[in-house]
C-alpha cells in the first residue's frame, strides 16, 4: 500500500524520465502539456511556498521560474522516492487531519513538466513572486509570547539545539487550543517544540547558563505542540493542554543552515502565540508507549492497554534505531483491530504529530499496538527523544476522556 495511487501518467511521466535523462538542459525538447506559469506555480506556492521561497527554511526557492527550473532533476528525485513534502503516513491506513500529502494528480503534472522540457509558459501569465510571509499561520492569537530575549546563532555553527523560558504569567488556570509560532529568522528556524513547565527546572537550567536560553538541564515533559515550516496546526474544541496559573512555556528549538546559509550570522526572536479555550475544556493526557521487548529478528512489537475507556487524539512516533516501517494498530476487547499509522521508512528529521481526522473512542482494556521492522544489522542510533525517552522506539499518545473535535 503506498500512500500515492499515481495512475497511469506516472507510469508515463517515469518512462519520459527515462527516455530524457540523458539529454542535455539545454536540447531537452519540450513535451509537457503542462507549464510552469499555468499550472506549476499554484502547485509549489500551495505546496511547497512555506519552506521553499526566498528565505525561508529550503536551500532554494520554487516561486519563480527562474529559481525552480535548476531543480527539475531534484524535484524528480524527490517526488518519486515520495520524500517531498516531507509528511510520511501511508493512505489508507489511518486518516489525519493534518494530512500534507502531494495529491496523485499533482504528481502526474510535476512530473510530467519536469521530465517534458519544464517550459515556462506564456510570459503575459508569468505570476508575480509572493511577498514574503511576516504574519501567524493562524488567526491572532489569544495571547503572543516573544523569546525573553534574542538569540543570536553565530556564523560558525551549523546546527544547534536551544530551549528557552517563555513566562505565561495569566492569572488562572487556562487551556491550549493551539500554539502557532512565528520565527524571525525563518531561514534557520527548523523545528519547535513547546512543553508546559510548573516544576521551575527550566528556570533553573536558564540561569545557569550564561547565553539566552540554555542547552542542558531540563528533563523535558511531554510537548504540547510540535511545529515545522508547512506543517498544518490543528485547533481543537472542547479540549485541551492544561495550562495551570503561573507555568512557564518552554520552547525547544532546532537551528539549523543549509548550503545557501552556512557561514552566515542570525539573529532570532521567535513568537508563540497561544490560542486559548474561552471556557471549560476538557484536559487532554499523554502516554508515552516506550518499546522494552527484545525484537524477535527484525520485528519489534511493543503495546499498551487502556485501563479505562478513553478517546483517542493523537500519535507522535519517535524512531531511533533504523527501521524500514512503522505501524500502529488499535485492538480493542472484542479482537477486531483498527488500522492507525502506517509509516514506510521514518525519517527522525521530521517529528510530526498526527491528528486523527475523527477521535476515535476506545472502550476500557483497548490495546495500542506497534510493530517495527527493522533494518538489517540495525543498531541503536543518536535521536535526541522530544519526551525524554531513551528507549528505542517511543510513541507519545494524546488522548481525552472527553471527546474532541478539530475546529
Amino acid at each position: 500500500m503506498r500512500r500515492h495511487a499515481s495512475g497511469v501518467l506516472v507510469l508515463a511521466a517515469v518512462g519520459a524520465v527515462v527516455l530524457l535523462g540523458s539529454v542535455t538542459r539545454g536540447h531537452t525538447p519540450i513535451a509537457s502539456r503542462f507549464t510552469y506559469n499555468e499550472h506549476i506555480f499554484p502547485i509549489f506556492e500551495r505546496q511547497c511556498g512555506s519552506c521553499h521561497v526566498e528565505g525561508g527554511i529550503g536551500p532554494m526557492s520554487l516561486l519563480t521560474y527562474r529559481e525552480a527550473y535548476p531543480w527539475t532533476q531534484s524535484i524528480r528525485e524527490e517526488i518519486l522516492g515520495l520524500r517531498m513534502p516531507p509528511w510520511k503516513a501511508e493512505d489508507g491506513f489511518g486518516s489525519f487531519s493534518n494530512g500534507h500529502v502531494l495529491p496523485a494528480h499533482e504528481m502526474d503534472m510535476l512530473l510530467e513538466w519536469s521530465a517534458g522540457g519544464y517550459p515556462q509558459g506564456p510570459r503575459n501569465l508569468t505570476p508575480p513572486a509572493p511577498p514574503p510571509s511576516t504574519g501567524w499561520n493562524l488567526d491572532e492569537p489569544t495571547v503572543a509570547i516573544p523569546l525573553p530575549e534574542p538569540f543570536v546563532f553565530d556564523a560558525g555553527t551549523s546546527e544547534t539545539v536551544r530551549y528557552f523560558v517563555l513566562p505565561t504569567d495569566l492569572g488562572a488556570n487556562r487551556s491550549i487550543r493551539a500554539i502557532d509560532v512565528l520565527p524571525e529568522s525563518r531561514a534557520v528556524v527548523r523545528h519547535v517544540s513547546v512543553y508546559v513547565d510548573t516544576t521551575g527546572e527550566a528556570r533553573a537550567a536558564d540561569a545557569a547558563d550564561d547565553g539566552p536560553g540554555f542547552a542542558t538541564g531540563f528533563e523535558s515533559a511531554e510537548p504540547v505542540a510540535v511545529w515545522w515550516p508547512g506543517q498544518q496546526i490543528e485547533v481543537l474544541d472542547g479540549v485541551g493542554y492544561p495550562l495551570p496559573a503561573g507555568a512557564d512555556l518552554v520552547a525547544r528549538i532546532l537551528y539549523k543552515k543549509t548550503w545557501i546559509t552556512e557561514g552566515l550570522e542570525f539573529t532570532d526572536r521567535t513568537q508563540l502565540g497561544l490560542h486559548l479555550a474561552d471556557g471549560d475544556a476538557g484536559a487532554i493526557e499523554q502516554t508515552v508507549v516506550d518499546a522494552t521487548a527484545e525484537p524477535a529478528g527484525r520485528e519489534l512489537t511493543f503495546r499498551h492497554v487502556f485501563d479505562d475507556e478513553t478517546t483517542l487524539l493523537a500519535l507522535l512516533p519517535e524512531v531511533a534505531v533504523g527501521s524500514s516501517e512503522l505501524q500502529v494498530e488499535g485492538v480493542l476487547p472484542d479482537g477486531s483491530r483498527q488500522p492507525l499509522l502506517l509509516i514506510r521508512e521514518p525519517d527522525p528529521a521530521w517529528p510530526t504529530r498526527y491528528w486523527l481526522e475523527e477521535p476515535l473512542d476506545l472502550p476500557a482494556g483497548s490495546e495500542l499496538q506497534v510493530t517495527a521492522t527493522l533494518e538489517p544489522g540495525a543498531g541503536p542510533g543518536d535521536v535526541p527523544s522530544l519526551f525524554a525517552s531513551e528507549a528505542p522506539m517511543r510513541l507519545l499518545v494524546d488522548h481525552t476522556s472527553r471527546p474532541a473535535t478539530a475546529d
